[in-house]
């Protein structure tokens, strides 16, 4: 059943921008499974909530309808035991489990708040999650789990993430007669020896170890290719650990490239706090321990949306059934397997 759904989901296309069609099926799923008086949508973002209890815990399932530009040749097919499909892993399964979950939700011993979101794989400042909390339609909860694909890893915290462009000047000639000009490309070997350098910086966390690294991702200039360029530009991204804030990152950066160039901060998102002391998390480990499941705590080396609910200070981990290696590949997919193993453990959670 979660195989076939996750089927289903794959086969609407949902490109970031073009999130209508997904979100039309999604708010008739959840309308299907909890009434249409507790389905709420803004945009192409859909939130849904299964029968409330007063004074009862309140969990909150967030999943990003959105995916990346399929490949031309991706396969949409169920064969030797998983699911082929554009957003497979990342994260159409995950919306499949929350969908199962909702559909549950007069069976389970804590409130659901189910939230699809759009624009999650655009730039930071689209996501679709900030509409939806100025907007009041995400209630107050006591936890939140973000369902990127984790191998059904607990991965608590995130990275923060910056980018940057940063332009080197110099003064432009005919590449014949360089000696009349100054070549801004130049300037750049002291920052991009130091980029270099910078390596991976471990950064522990209680008992996790997050790395911060800062590299060079993209360069450029805007002159023909037989002149000697007035300007130079990198694109910096500065991923860093929990408990750094943004302005100590940017700052971070500046003192690298120092005097060399002018730097500017074109896109941002803070780190997500590590929660794995919460009762509700705890509770949980020792339930799958239990059951013979054990959830080993992990670093989540990269950014999600962990960072956005912990910033309103709404405890929050990362869990989901996609497989990482497999998020934005050109044959994505995802075992059944993990669909069934991740919707157990989220049961137990329940």
């Amino acid at each position: 059943m979660l195989a076939e759904l996750t089927l289903d989901l794959c086969g609407i296309p949902s490109e970031t921008g073009g999130e209508e069609a997904i979100a039309d099926d999604l708010e008739a799923r959840c309308i299907q499974a909890v009434g249409p008086a507790n389905v709420r949508r803004l945009g192409n973002s859909v939130v849904a909530m299964g029968p409330w209890v007063e004074g009862r815990q309140t969990l909150g399932l967030f999943g990003h309808s959105d995916t990346v530009k399929p490949a031309a040749d991706q396969p949409l097919e169920i064969r030797d035991g998983r699911v082929f499909g554009c957003g497979a892993s990342d994260m159409k399964g995950g919306l499949a489990v929350m969908l199962t979950l909702l559909a549950e939700a007069d069976q389970l011993g804590r409130n659901l708040v189910a939230v699809f979101y759009d624009k999650e794989e655009g730039p930071a400042s689209d996501n679709g999650l900030e509409p939806l909390f100025a907007s009041g339609l995400i209630p107050a909860m006591d936890l939140g789990i973000c369902l990127e694909p984790t191998d059904n890893h607990l991965q608590a915290g995130c990275v923060g993430g910056l980018h940057a462009t940063v332009t080197f000047r110099g003064r432009r000639a005919h590449s014949a007669r360089p000696w009349q000009g100054d070549n801004a490309i130049y300037h750049a070997i002291g920052t991009l020896e130091r980029l270099k350098a910078f390596g991976r910086r471990e950064v522990s966390v209680g008992s996790l170890t997050f790395y911060e690294v800062m590299n060079a991702t993209m360069a450029s200039t805007s002159n023909s290719r037989n002149v000697i360029p007035d300007a130079f530009s990198l694109n910096v991204n500065y991923r860093f650990a929990p408990g750094k804030t943004l302005e100590v990152a940017a700052r971070e950066l500046r003192d690298l490239v120092g005097g060399d160039a002018e730097v500017v901060v074109i896109d941002e998102a803070p780190s997500g706090a590590v929660c794995l002391d919460h009762p509700i998390l705890t509770a949980w480990m020792a339930a799958q321990a239990q059951a013979g499941l054990k959830l080993e705590p992990e670093a989540k080396q990269a950014w999600t949306d962990v960072a956005r609910l912990t910033a309103r200070g709404i405890p929050a981990v990362n869990f989901g059934p996609g497989e990482t290696a497999q998020a934005h590949q050109a044959n994505e997919s995802i075992p059944k397997a993990y669909l069934e193993a991740g919707y157990s453990a989220l049961r137990r959670l329940f």
